[in-house]
């Protein structure tokens, strides 16, 4: 008891002093936080995005500021300020904070999305870019046939929610065969999936800011599981058997196939062949491992919150899905589904993806950065280690740049003439996000740098493949209840750092027969 009583003491006496010093500092302004915790509720309640989007009204300043315990938080509110800190200044913010949640008790320190800056990210990026950013038509023969599959999958079960497995289902059988060479005939029930999936939403809600307390006390760490209040060491555990599984199970399974001669194309098989050539042994598999398990955990949770964005969009506007249909029945008449070659002739449909990703921000935050040493911008102090949050949903939605920005409104990018919807800041596991402006009407966020968000070029096909085949051949409706009534879905999220729609319903119908005729051709 006495180690506990001193140790609480000096604690409280390193906060109290650390707090002293920023007092001294001209910190970006912010909500007024209480004694020794400072903002720590702050973190708390509605979201985090809205809220900081709020502060920067009642304060005026884009750039706001929340510190917890001594730890300072800087939130930035505007495209102008994003690109001065992540782009001008990006040796500075290019690394990423502590996480001592999810790096040091789940155990992701493998992932390159969350490393620190430094030799041993740059590797696994290197490795990544080269496999899933410099090469398109490697995963493009692996999304047309799944989006046929995917129609089929809407046709076979039109229960008003199934839509949501069969999405999940798309998302996941285009990374698990574009990474593993490994196709299942559900992803609902596959052991490989679900131990995914599973993993992806501790991810989600371990870097929600503020909810595990020893992302704010990270001495926290070393309690023992047995203490009352240590619960999370225990979430933390369970957490850790997911992430190592995800890991190494669908590896094992590959490099056991490739042993004997039976490996399927992929990124894994690739990378093991290469291993057998004397230039390549330097590629350890330890990063063949994690870059085949980050592809996941990136891509399918944000995937399918975007095509369930869209889904809900063009619920919600009849109007809107109507007119991309007009638009691919001039391009296709009607005889055939989409392909890629088809992109550069639907321009609205373009201004619609533009739209979606703008309107219901899939990754509001991004992921963290850090300031890695102390920094002045506006004049404010910016301490060493402070962490930078990149307000990506507020940007989006600044009615300066998008008057009525919470309504949905495809034509408002028509003027742009900009018709790739990279150009959307939604990208959020990059170490940079670059900030342009183009035109009076246009704030445009994009990761086109050399740290920029990989894997965008293949997230952005597997969303566009999809949506185009669905509008060509279904109308998406609003769906009935038992007594006959329409129910309009409510736009609610799931609290994580992911924005997914709350479950909604609506129904898929073919537009007509010859509708259900390309379908049906998707089986020969």
């Amino acid at each position: 008891m006495d180690f506990l009583f001193y140790s609480a003491a000096f604690v409280v006496a390193v906060l109290i002093v650390l707090m002293l010093q920023r007092r001294s500092l001209h910190l970006p302004p912010g909500p007024k936080g209480l004694p020794i915790i400072g903002n720590l509720f702050d973190f708390g309640g509605d979201a985090l995005y809205v809220k900081a989007r709020d502060w920067s009204k009642e304060y005026g300043d884009d750039v706001i500021s929340l510190t917890t315990l001594g730890h300072t938080t800087v939130i930035l509110n505007s495209a102008q300020a994003v690109a001065d800190l992540y782009v001008s200044r990006g040796a500075n913010y290019s690394d990423r904070p502590d996480m001592p949640m999810l790096i040091d008790l789940v155990g992701w320190d493998w992932t390159f999305a969350l490393m620190r800056y430094g030799p041993r990210w740059k590797e696994h990026r290197r490795v990544f870019h080269n496999e899933f950013d410099a090469t398109i038509k490697e995963h493009r023969v692996i999304q047309v046939p799944a989006a046929h599959e995917l129609v089929r999958l809407l046709l076979s079960d039109r229960t008003p929610k199934k839509f949501l497995d069969h999405l999940e289902h798309y998302t996941a059988r285009i990374i698990m065969q574009r990474v593993y060479g490994y196709t299942f005939e559900d992803a609902m029930k596959d052991p490989f999936v679900l131990v995914n999936k599973a993993a992806s939403e501790t991810t989600s809600t371990a870097t929600v800011p503020g909810t595990f307390l020893v992302d704010t006390f990270p001495i926290l760490k070393y309690v023992p599981e047995w203490m009352p209040g240590a619960g999370f060491k225990k979430i933390a555990r369970e957490w850790r058997i997911l992430q190592e599984a995800v890991v190494n199970r669908p590896f094992d399974m590959v490099r056991d196939q490739h042993t004997k001669g039976i490996a399927k194309p992929c990124f894994v098989g690739s990378c093991l062949e290469d291993r057998t050539n004397a230039a390549s042994k330097s590629l350890d598999e330890d990063v063949i491992k994690s870059i085949a398990a980050v592809v996941y955990a990136a891509g399918s949770d944000t995937n399918l919150a975007t095509l369930t964005s869209f889904v809900l969009a063009m619920v919600l506007h009849p109007e809107v899905q109507k007119r991309i249909q007009t638009e691919l029945d001039s391009v296709l008449g009607g005889e055939r589904l989409p392909t890629f070659e088809d992109k550069e002739h639907l321009p609205y449909f373009w201004n619609v993806m533009r739209e979606v990703l703008r309107w219901l921000v899939v990754f509001p935050f991004a992921i963290p950065h850090r300031a890695m040493s102390a920094d002045t911008y506006k004049g404010f102090h910016i301490p060493a280690n402070a962490t930078i949050l990149g307000n990506t949903w507020a940007i989006m939605h600044n009615p300066d740049v998008y008057p009525d920005p919470e309504t949905f409104k495809p034509e408002r990018h028509e003027a742009e003439g900009v018709r790739d919807p990279i150009e959307c800041g939604v990208f959020g596991y990059g170490r940079r996000q670059v900030g342009t402006i183009a035109g009076v009407k246009s704030i445009l966020i994009s990761s086109s740098s050399i740290r920029s968000c990989s894997g965008k070029n293949m997230a952005l096909d597997t969303v566009w493949i999809a949506m185009a085949t669905i509008l060509t051949v279904f109308n998406i409706k609003k769906a009935v209840d038992e007594k006959g009534n329409i129910i309009t879905p409510a736009i609610e999220f799931r609290r994580s750092t992911i924005n997914h729609p709350a479950p909604f319903d609506c129904t898929f119908e073919p537009r007509s027969a010859a509708a259900l005729a390309l379908i049906h051709q998707t089986q020969d």
